[in-house]
This record gives C-alpha cells, sequence and structure tokens, in this order.
C-alpha cells in the first residue's frame, strides 16, 4: 500500500510539473464521428479536466447493488464500489496515459494489486509516426471483443458472457478469455475509414495457467463500410510456457478469433458478435452474442442482449445462454442510474440456471 501511494503521489506531481509545459493538447487526425476507432490515437481527442496545456484527467465512480438467485443455491446479495483514474499525457509527437483501478471487490484482470484494493490498469506510451500511423508500448487493452472494458462504455451493467469472463462457477480454462490488459508492443494504423493493428505481448490470458513468458500476438482490422456501420476481425495466439502444471506432450496453444458487426446511425445501436478459443489440445469454446440498445430520449435508453456460449474440454459439454434487459436513465451529464435484469440457462453439472437482479449509479469526470 505505501508503494502503491508513492507511485499515486509521483504520478500526480509530475501531471502537474508537465502541465505547466506550454502548449496546447492539439487533436490531429484519429478517428472522425463515422470513422473506425481501431489503432487511432485518442489519447488526443479524449475529453477531461485539463490539468494545464498538456495533461488531462478523466474516470468514474462505479456503484452496484448486485442481487442473484441460483437454482438448488442460496440467495446472494452483494454491493460493489468500483473506480478508476486516468492521466493523459501530450507530449506530442508523443503522449501517454495511465489508468489507475479501484475496487472494493477485485480490480479489473491482471491489473496486478492481488485482489482487492489500487491497480495499475494500463501504462502506455505513444509515438506518432505521421496522421495515420503510430507505434504503442507498454501496458494495453487488448484488441479483441466488441464490449468495452470499463462501465461507462457498456450498454448493459453486467457482460454478456459468464462461462469465460472468470466470474462462473464452470471451471474453464482460461477463466479470464474476454478483453484483459498485456504487456507488449504494437503497431497502428488508422485513417478514419480502415483501422489496423498488430501487438507482440508478454502473455496474452490473465488465468494463472497461462501468463508464462512465452510470446503472444493479436492482429485486428477493422473497416467503416457507411458511416456507423463497422465490421473488425481480430486473432490472439499464445504459445504456452512449458513450465506450467501440464503434461508435456499436451498441445500449449491458445488462439482466439474475433469478429464482430455494429451499426451505430444515431440513437440505434445493433451488434452481433462471434468467438471461437481453441485451447490447449482438448478444450474448444466458442461464443456469440447479439445486442440491440435504443436512446428513446435524452435521458432514458433501453438494451436487450443474448448471448449463447459452448464449452468443450473432451469430457464434458458446458452451454449457457443468457437474456438481459437493462434500462439506462441519464440523471445529469455526468451521473447515470441503471436497471438490468438477466437471467441465464446454464446446462453443466457445475453450475444452475440463475437470475441477476442490477442497480448501478454510474458518475463520470
Amino acid at each position: 500500500m505505501k508503494l502503491t501511494t508513492l507511485f499515486l503521489t509521483a504520478l500526480f506531481l509530475g501531471a502537474s510539473a508537465f502541465a505547466q509545459i506550454p502548449g496546447m493538447m492539439t487533436t490531429q487526425i484519429s478517428s472522425a464521428p463515422e470513422g473506425t476507432a481501431l489503432g487511432a490515437n485518442e489519447t488526443l481527442s479524449a475529453s477531461g479536466i485539463a490539468l494545464g496545456n498538456r495533461v488531462k484527467m478523466r474516470g468514474y465512480i462505479d456503484f452496484i447493488l448486485g442481487y442473484d438467485d441460483e437454482e438448488n443455491s442460496e440467495q446472494n446479495e452483494q454491493f460493489t464500489t468500483a473506480g478508476d483514474i486516468d492521466f493523459l499525457f501530450d507530449l506530442s509527437p508523443v503522449t501517454a496515459e495511465a489508468h489507475i483501478a479501484m475496487s472494493n471487490d477485485d480490480v479489473p484482470s491482471d491489473a496486478t494489486t492481488g485482489g482487492t484494493g489500487i491497480g495499475l490498469e494500463q501504462l502506455f506510451a505513444r509515438y506518432n509516426v505521421n496522421d495515420v500511423f503510430n507505434f504503442s508500448f507498454g501496458r494495453q487493452l487488448t484488441a479483441l471483443g466488441y464490449e468495452a472494458d470499463e462501465a461507462p462504455g457498456l450498454y448493459a451493467v453486467s457482460n454478456a458472457y459468464v462461462l469465460g469472463n472468470g466470474d462462473s462457477d464452470v471451471n474453464l480454462a482460461p477463466a479470464q478469455t474476454r478483453r484483459n490488459y498485456v504487456d507488449g508492443v504494437r503497431a497502428n494504423f488508422n485513417n478514419g475509414q480502415f483501422g489496423l493493428t498488430f501487438g507482440l505481448h508478454d502473455g496474452y490470458w490473465a488465468n494463472n495457467h497461462f501468463d508464462g513468458d512465452d510470446l503472444a500476438l493479436d492482429l485486428a482490422a477493422s473497416v467503416m463500410i457507411i458511416p456507423g456501420l463497422e465490421a473488425r476481425l481480430g486473432y490472439a495466439h499464445q504459445e504456452v510456457d512449458k513450465t506450467n502444471p501440464l503434461p508435456p506432450t499436451i498441445d500449449t496453444d491458445i488462439s482466439q478469433f474475433n469478429m464482430w458487426l455494429g451499426y451505430n446511425p444515431n440513437d440505434l445501436t445493433l451488434a452481433i458478435e462471434y468467438d471461437n478459443f481453441d485451447i490447449l489440445e482438448d478444450d474448444d469454446y466458442w461464443s456469440m452474442m447479439l445486442l440491440a440498445s435504443y436512446q428513446f430520449t435524452d435521458w432514458f435508453a433501453g438494451t436487450l442482449r443474448y448471448s449463447h456460449e459452448d464449452y468443450e474440454n473432451g469430457t464434458a459439454d458446458h452451454d449457457a445462454d443468457r437474456f438481459t434487459l437493462a434500462l439506462l436513465f441519464t440523471v445529469t451529464d455526468n451521473f447515470f442510474f441503471n436497471v438490468e435484469y438477466s437471467t441465464t440457462s446454464v446446462d453443466s453439472t457445475l453450475q444452475g440456471d440463475y437470475d441477476e437482479f442490477y442497480l448501478e449509479g454510474l458518475v463520470t469526470y
């Protein structure tokens, strides 16, 4: 905790010092409203509280009251408080971001705090070669997947998937197949209509069975077909370190193929996503999601979402079907109140069907 306190103090003092350097947060070409964001330098165009000319700060505070009722199990209630503070630096042609995550539950995947508390979520720098090409290096968000990694970007309170997100009782491998944060370097391209990123990383999946020292890679491409209609394809691969507790004869490759299509003309959002994982020698896991969200008024939006997951490990087959209804209320420009009901049907001997209910208060700044 002392080291964390010292780190946060140094970061804030450093941000204050940089804030006094003459200059402005100038916006270069990244992603126009009708363009794709993949590969773009979003640091320059991001909103936030200006700490001078070269530094911005943004973040959120998220309060969730969750209730779940699982078949043949006791009911469970949980109150979760989480938050995030981001510092954004403009030293053009170099930019940088530092993201600090906080939670009374668990900080985001692989945030290296060992559980409840404060952790370093992301810390990366980016060198802009020109308006369309840049390199980024450090701890960054993985490139594959439709759903956002943080509460302000979600269309519901919870995430779509349950078998591969580390929260399910079904013991899948890896337990965290979804978006997380990894250390590495990326080459990025974005001209508005097309986006491309290629990364090399020190591991890719956060489960302890697979976070060895072997090099991992990911590649993602996107195209804005027409304004508001975007298609993405992505692939990730990791050769797992042989020092993990697996027989030496087992194939230790892990790979993921992801594709999604999103349509967002003004108030309507439609999306479809497909994922396929090849895990070790005998484990196969695929999933799909359908999402529809509509902003009915300035203060009210609604989301319907369906997801299906199928996991086979050679000896068992686990299926999950999840339906979600979310009602999203904008109280002010920075305060949101959200309600969600989800019901999940699980075909597995490890977990029964269950219902979930969430109340969320979200503050952004």
